[in-house]
Formats: structure tokens, sequence, C-alpha cells
């Protein structure tokens, strides 16, 4: 069972459920659970809570994080293969930024050896709680570096359908490596956004699913 989380002041609801939305149909069983939820178990029930999951047969464990759970005891003993990171700056207004940043690493040094981050690019100065850390970095957003971006050619948006791109190779969480391309999604873009989108559509392309082949994929946020 892969154990993926995601975090940041907001976004995370939005975002995880159109993680859901694309991998169900699929045909993956996904649990999406927000961490708030099991925070007062113990090391040993939180350890059967997993193993749980995975008799069942789930495919992927989804964990929604808040930034101020980062110092919780119980957290500690989760290691994750993969942490998505939603925020831009107008999220975190108001907030200490060095407080922020020192709670974003405690969340992303619990990232496997060989896990994959997941971040908005848009706003870079956020994210140095990556550094001197050597996770593979995948980047969304509409800056022109992000791995991840709106389409370059022709319109983003076409009725329904949804058109962005994988701008540089990636190798995916299963070690297949993902050449750059454009993906197509049926959504209704007014009900769920656009970085939403992005985070979501990076998730299941670091997973390995092949977008394009889904038929259909909607969600509200």
């Amino acid at each position: 069972m892969l154990i993926a989380g995601i975090t940041g002041q907001n976004n995370r609801s939005g975002t995880a459920s159109l993680v859901s939305s694309f991998f169900s149909s699929w045909g993956k069983k996904i649990s999406i659970v927000d961490y708030g939820d099991i925070i007062d178990l113990d090391a040993f029930r939180l350890k059967s809570y997993f193993y749980e999951l995975a008799k069942n047969n789930t495919d992927i464990l989804l964990l929604k994080i808040s930034p101020d759970d980062s110092d919780r005891a119980i957290l500690q003993k989760t290691h994750f293969d993969i942490m998505i990171y939603v925020d831009k700056s107008d999220d975190i207004k108001g907030v200490n930024i060095d407080s922020y940043i020192k709670k974003m690493h405690r969340l992303f040094s619990l990232l496997n050896r060989k896990g994959i981050a997941i971040v908005n690019a848009d706003d870079a100065e956020l994210l140095h709680f990556l550094d001197g850390r050597e996770c593979c970095v995948v980047t969304f957003g509409f800056n022109p570096k992000a791995s991840i971006t709106a389409s370059s050619t022709g319109d983003t948006v076409f009725n329904d359908t949804y058109m962005f791109c994988l701008q540089r190779s990636i190798v995916a969480i299963n070690g297949t490596v993902i050449e750059p391309q454009e993906f197509r999604i049926k959504i209704d873009l007014m009900e769920t956004g656009e970085y939403n989108l992005l985070a979501a559509a990076a998730f299941s392309i670091v997973y390995g699913l092949d977008l394009n082949a889904l038929s259909c994929a909607t969600a509200k946020s």
C-alpha cells in the first residue's frame, strides 16, 4: 500500500477529491483520511489501522495533514512515499513564515529516502523547507519551469476538457519513465480550480496513471 500525504493551509480537500476521482475511475482503491481523525491513536493502533487497510487491498492511503499537526509525536511514526504541498502565498497571509517553514520541514522529513515531493512552483520562496533534502521533487503550477503546467499550445480549456502538459521526463514511483507529453482531462474546471487539478494530476502521473486513458474524471472542490 502506498502512503501519501497532502498538506497546506487550504486546498487539501479539493485536491484529495480530485485524486479520489482519478484513481476510482482507474479502478484503484483509495482511502482518504483526515489525520486529525486518527491523531489520538497510539503507535500500536496506528500500525494496526494501516495493516487493516492493506489487508483490505487498499492501493493508496492519502492522509490530509494540517501544518499544525507537524509536531505531533504520532505523526513521526508514519513514513510517506509521496507528499503533496498545495499552498501558495495567498493561503498563508498572516502566518509566521519562519514557523510555517519549520512545520513544512518536519512534514517533508517524513518522506522515505526514495520518496517524491510534489509542490506548487509558483511561490518558490515558500519552498525553503526543501533546502538540503535529497528527495525527488516534481513541481506544478504556471511557472514556466514547473514540471507540470497548463498547456503551452492552443486553448487550455475547451468546453469540458482541460489541457496541461508534462514538460520534462519524470520517473514514476513504480520506476516507469514518463516522457514529456500533453494530457487532456474531462473536468468541470469551475467546480475544481486549476491548482487543485494540477496538483492531483501531478500525483496521478507520479503514481503511474495514464490520465489520457481516463474516460471521465469529475470531482467537486
